[in-house]
């Protein structure tokens, strides 16, 4: 838990459930984080949590995304990753996520030609909307972090707006949008999916990625879970959970996939990709 060195009370903030304006009651004391759960709807939350320029502060540190999912591939710079990094076993994960998600992305389509309008949000570095226009699709990004969208537009040349999604100049009805290992970063899950929803097409698609806190790991291993992380994992979901946002953002969770042998989840114990769709109004 090194994360937690260096931060104080004074850096923090109390909060409530997103979805029942409640407070959690204490699953995990990690100081001066506490792990809570919601008496009402059992959504996990960080309570208190760090404000959001301290959270800003983390996603901006250049070295935020190194050593990682990523590895040590992807340079801040200008110049591309070497050979070596490229074949970094961090790097061969996000190429597999990568091709099983836009598999995914096809499957969910009905196997429809990719060449349709693609958001990505919380878009990293920028490689997964580099392999989406790279298959044919006309791509856009939201990404909090300067150090990461400054990289998918200087190097990688892609359209990424820096900020949260509910600030970005978008024109509604993308065909997919996707969240990768996002939706547990976010202030407010439920103002997030409602955003999302505005965003997508009617008949549009929306795939994610999280950990989730059902998983055999987060029940094992408590606060010694590898994906705690409360200073920036502040929402713990499980699928009943995600069901429940999604369902009153406006959109039906159709599909949830935990294999960790599945290309789109690859080596993941602990994490799930889920599928939603609109709910059509009235």
């Amino acid at each position: 838990m090194d994360e937690l060195t260096g931060w104080t009370a004074e850096d923090t903030e109390d909060v409530v459930c997103c979805l029942c304006r409640v407070p959690g009651t204490l699953v995990h004391d990690v100081a001066p984080f506490g792990v809570v759960r919601c008496p009402q709807c059992q959504l996990v939350f960080t309570s208190p949590r760090l404000r959001p320029e301290a959270l800003q502060r983390i996603y901006d540190d250049a070295g935020y995304f190194e050593g990682g999912v990523y590895g040590s591939a992807v340079s801040t710079g200008a110049e591309a990753p070497s050979a070596e990094a490229r074949l970094s076993p961090a790097m061969l994960l996000q190429r597999t996520w990568t091709a099983g998600r836009l598999a995914l992305v096809d499957r969910e389509r009905g196997g429809a030609a990719a060449g349709g309008r693609l958001l990505e949000v919380g878009a990293g570095y920028g490689l997964f909307l580099a392999a989406a226009r790279e298959a044919g699709w006309t791509t856009s990004g939201v990404e909090l972090s300067r150090t990461g969208a400054k990289h998918a537009q200087d190097t990688l040349g892609l359209d990424v707006f820096c900020g949260q999604l509910e600030e970005a100049p978008l024109i509604p009805g993308f065909d997919v949008v996707c969240a990768w290992d996002t939706v547990e970063h976010v202030p407010d899950p439920l103002s997030f999916w409602r955003t999302v929803r505005t965003q997508v097409a009617d008949d549009g698609v929306v795939l994610f990625s999280t950990p989730y806190v059902s998983s055999l790991p987060a029940r094992l291993l408590g606060t010694r879970w590898w994906t705690l992380k409360p200073t920036e994992h502040i929402w713990h979901f499980t699928p009943r959970t995600h069901a429940l946002l999604l369902a009153r953002a406006g959109l039906a969770l159709t599909r949830v996939v935990r294999n960790p042998l599945a290309p789109a989840n690859a080596g993941r114990l602990d994490s799930l990709v889920g599928v939603a769709r609109p709910i059509p109004g009235p």
